[in-house]
């Protein structure tokens, strides 16, 4: 069964807020953060582009988010719960599956990999279909992860909020009331745009303009692939079985 539902107009308020937001996280990504203070051992400079990245697409999901009707429930909170908790589990068990293939390749190759980390928040999204859902699932899978240790640390958390927020944003683009296979194709494709951003620019700044944007694009298809086609497909079998019944996605099998 599919439904089509109108996005709604960007329009008044919501395009003042989410405009407003993108020109805050261009100026702080254009002063910077100050370099003398640190957050869990990483000086605020460093955290300057994920937090500008945050910012301007925060204030698009949060203008979105006055459009779509309905709180979150107790149901949602603990099904996102679990869906994070299990995402970082997946998190910790590829972070050390994935060594010897990551060492093997180099960018822009290397991005290939990179949809697995990208995979809950598609998925938080699309199953619990609440503003915000898919940045909270992401959030929690990467807690975990940096919890149970993992070669990046701290930075796995802010990491996690930039890429939850890459698939935030397409759903608060189309208002949260589009979770078709194309929705979860392109959320996947937003959270690998920020995920390859965040490295070309974290980890890899002496790559050419070229490959940083190749890398960038090969991000993107990953997230596609695994994140987007890999949860859609993942959400289908889940409302399939009945164990989404309590939720919108358990109720119906597609909504476009």
């Amino acid at each position: 069964m599919s439904t089509n539902v109108s996005a709604g107009p960007w329009n008044g308020p919501r395009l003042i807020i989410a405009a407003g937001s993108v020109v805050v996280g261009v100026i702080i990504y254009l002063i910077g953060l100050p370099d003398g203070v640190s957050l869990f051992g990483t000086p605020l400079a460093d955290l300057t582009l994920p937090v500008a990245l945050f910012v301007g697409m925060a204030g698009v999901a949060v203008a979105a988010s006055t459009a779509r009707a309905g709180r979150w429930r107790v149901v949602d909170i603990v099904v996102a719960s679990v869906l994070g908790v299990a995402s970082g589990l997946i998190f910790a068990a590829w972070n050390v599956a994935s060594t010897p293939l990551r060492d093997a390749l180099v960018p822009p190759a290397s991005a290939l990999v990179v949809g697995m980390w990208l995979f809950p928040a598609v998925l938080g999204a699309l199953v619990v279909r609440r503003p915000g859902a898919g940045v909270y699932t992401e959030l929690v899978a990467a807690s975990l992860s940096a919890l149970v240790g993992n070669e990046w640390g701290f930075s796995t958390v802010w990491y996690g909020l930039v890429e939850g927020m890459g698939a935030e944003v397409v759903f608060a683009l189309l208002l949260y009331r589009s979770y078709g296979l194309v929705t979860a194709l392109l959320a996947g494709a937003g959270a690998g745009v920020a995920v390859g951003m965040l490295d070309t620019l974290i980890y890899y700044p002496e790559l050419g303009a070229g490959t940083k944007l190749a890398y960038i694009g090969v991000a993107a298809a990953s997230g596609v692939v695994i994140a987007g086609l890999g949860s859609w497909l993942l959400t289908q079998a889940l409302a399939r079985t009945g164990a989404l019944a309590p939720l919108a996605s358990g109720r119906t099998a597609e909504r476009v």
